[in-house]
């Protein structure tokens, strides 16, 4: 299991340089909306028999904010909601079933700048942290969920991305654009409730599209 001191933990890294004194440096943050092209066959097969729509996409949202750690490296950490809600098939009023994904995750994130001036910038990156997830199966014959969560501010299963960005804008505004691939299997889910027994896993890895608002150069406090 991914501890969520992940958080704590980068937040230090980043400290280290400026431990001495209180230093001012400039942070960048994003906000951030996309989707990424998951579809899990497994789980799919199971909501097409019970007359549920497949899972062909998850819309992801969040907000990441890395600092200068180095001339030609920025480090930071990414928070991302993952979720999906998928209805009968073919829909029907007159009853309420449905399955619902909901995930949270941290990622610690490197980035590389490639070009940046006062109009563009692009960038590589890769990271690592981990997810908590939770699948609601509602049916005329299954009322249940499955859940991979820790306890403790844990994060239970591993997840990857990697990628690269691009923005326009003017000195600290951009509109970013941001493409990549996200591993991002969750395993070892604990059931509750009348859930089919078929999904063991739940494999939401694959390429992603974001687009979002990048505040660049915002001041950010380090040290004492």
């Amino acid at each position: 299991m991914i501890k969520r001191s992940l958080l704590s933990a980068s937040l230090v890294l980043l400290s280290l340089p400026f431990a001495k004194a209180e230093t001012t440096i400039p942070v960048q943050a994003r906000l951030f909306i996309g989707t990424t092209n998951a579809s899990p066959s497994n789980v799919n097969d199971t909501l097409s028999s019970q007359s549920l729509q497949k899972i062909n996409g998850v819309t992801q949202a969040g907000l990441e904010i890395t600092y200068p750690l180095l001339s030609h490296l920025d480090v930071g950490v990414r928070y991302t909601k993952r979720f999906a809600t998928n209805e009968e098939s073919p829909s029907n009023p007159s009853t309420d079933y449905y399955s619902k994904l909901d995930q949270d995750s941290v990622l610690l994130v490197a980035r590389v700048p490639v070009i940046k001036n006062d109009f563009f910038r692009l960038d590589g990156f890769a990271g690592f942290g981990g997810s908590n997830t939770t699948l609601t199966i509602k049916t005329a014959t299954q009322d249940g969920e499955l859940t991979r969560k820790a306890t403790d501010g844990w994060l239970a299963t591993p997840y990857t991305a990697a990628g690269a960005s691009m923005a326009f804008g003017f000195k600290h505004f951009f509109l970013v654009f941001e493409g990549g691939v996200e591993s991002n299997k969750v395993d070892g889910f604990k059931q509750s409730g009348t859930v089919p027994s078929g999904i063991s896993t739940l494999d939401l890895s694959g390429g992603y599209f974001t687009i979002g608002l990048m505040f660049d150069g915002v001041p950010g406090t380090i040290g004492k």
